[in-house]
């Protein structure tokens, strides 16, 4: 038997946007999780726990960040003050393939990329763990938001 080929992704090949925020460089995405909440029976016949059909499908929250930079982080600080109060956004996170161009362009690979609709902050930090006295960390924006729906396609 012939096993098929496969072209894994790696963790760095990703291109993350937010809807209204384009120009900015995203560098963490903490993944999507899904968890199904379903209600649970005795059958009476025996001590087994059963579990039905069916049921409730919660995101766990996301969490995304990138190195603060005060000079050009303005439309970030922006974003966050326009929604949240729980404006709705949508974030793409689509797979890359690096190239070595003249343009240093990334092409998309294949034309699927993980769609998050109704996001919603829940949270944000920035300049957390500042220490004067080291400066070998870089100073990360984070951003925190539930989900609604996730779809690869």
């Amino acid at each position: 038997m012939r096993l098929n080929p496969i072209s894994p992704v790696n963790n760095a090949d990703f291109l993350i946007t937010i809807e209204g925020l384009s120009s900015v460089y995203w560098t963490q995405f903490s993944g999507v999780k899904a968890s199904f909440k379903r209600s649970t029976f005795n059958d009476g016949l025996s001590n087994a726990t059963r579990t039905t059909e069916g049921g409730n499908k919660e995101y766990q929250t996301v969490t995304i960040s990138k190195p603060h930079d005060p000079e050009t982080d303005g439309p970030v600080f922006d974003f966050i003050k326009q929604k949240e109060g729980g404006t709705n956004f949508d974030l793409t996170l689509r797979p890359v393939k690096r190239v070595s161009n003249a343009q240093g362009t990334d092409t998309f690979r294949g034309n699927k990329a993980w769609r998050l609709t109704g996001c919603k902050i829940s949270s944000w930090m920035c300049a957390d763990g500042i220490d004067t006295a080291d400066g070998t960390k870089t100073v990360m924006l984070q951003i925190e938001f539930s989900v609604e729906t996730a779809e690869f396609s």
